[in-house]
Parts: structure tokens; C-alpha cells; sequence
């Protein structure tokens, strides 16, 4: 059970069009379409490499205000930080994209009202 790295931050405004040029022609990174969401919506932003480090939405897409909607991170032992977190007494969101991103997620806020997901790469399921 262990958080590897950041994966990604996800920021919503009000303007996609202009926050979509900002990140390409300020900061160098390269829109892409984010798999299984509207692209009207939301944009991956990616390196040189093809990783996504930024996703960006519109504040319609997630209904909530603020600049900075989650912070995520690449995790492995899915289970374990499940039964951890439901122990504890937290409130988790479970998503299971590996059909279509490969990922498996946990949402999860922090006492301060953070959102954290939690994102374990793995293969679809059997």
C-alpha cells in the first residue's frame, strides 16, 4: 500500500478554451482528449511523454466552485487503502474505469474539505 507519486491535479474554471491555450502556450503541455468524458468539458493536459498532469473542466461539468477541484495520486494496494480509509470512519467514492482508462479510483476528503483521489492503474478485470 503506497502512494507513488502525484498524478495529477484537476482544475476547473470558467473559461476551457482559455485555460486549455494558458497550459499549451505558456507552460508547453498538449491538450488531449480525457478518456470517457465530454470533451466540450474537459481537457487532459500532457507532457512530452503523453502523461496527463493536469486535468482541466469546466466548473459546469463537476457543479462545484473553486479553481482547485482534487489533488490526485498513483497508488497500488487498492484493498488496503479501502478498508483502511472505511475504518477510520471516512466517506469514500469507489469508480472502476479499467475498461476504459485502466484505472480504479478512490475519492476521498480530507478534514480541511480537500478532495483526494486515489488512482491504482490496473488491468480490467477477469
Amino acid at each position: 500500500m503506497t502512494i507513488g507519486r502525484i498524478d495529477h491535479v484537476n482544475i476547473s474554471t470558467s473559461d476551457l478554451a482559455a485555460t486549455v491555450a494558458f497550459f499549451r502556450d505558456m507552460l508547453g503541455l498538449t491538450p488531449a482528449p480525457p478518456p470517457g468524458m465530454d470533451p466540450a468539458l474537459n481537457s487532459w493536459m500532457v507532457d512530452d511523454a503523453g502523461n496527463a498532469l493536469v486535468h482541466v473542466n469546466t466548473r459546469e461539468a463537476v457543479s462545484e466552485p473553486g479553481p482547485i477541484n482534487h489533488v490526485a495520486f498513483a497508488c497500488s494496494g487498492y484493498d488496503d487503502y479501502a478498508a483502511r480509509l472505511r475504518n477510520a470512519g471516512h466517506a469514500i467514492r469507489e469508480s472502476d474505469l479499467r475498461d476504459i482508462a485502466g484505472v480504479r479510483q478512490i475519492f476521498v476528503f480530507g478534514p480541511e474539505g480537500t478532495r483526494i483521489e486515489l488512482n491504482f492503474r490496473e488491468p480490467p478485470a477477469p
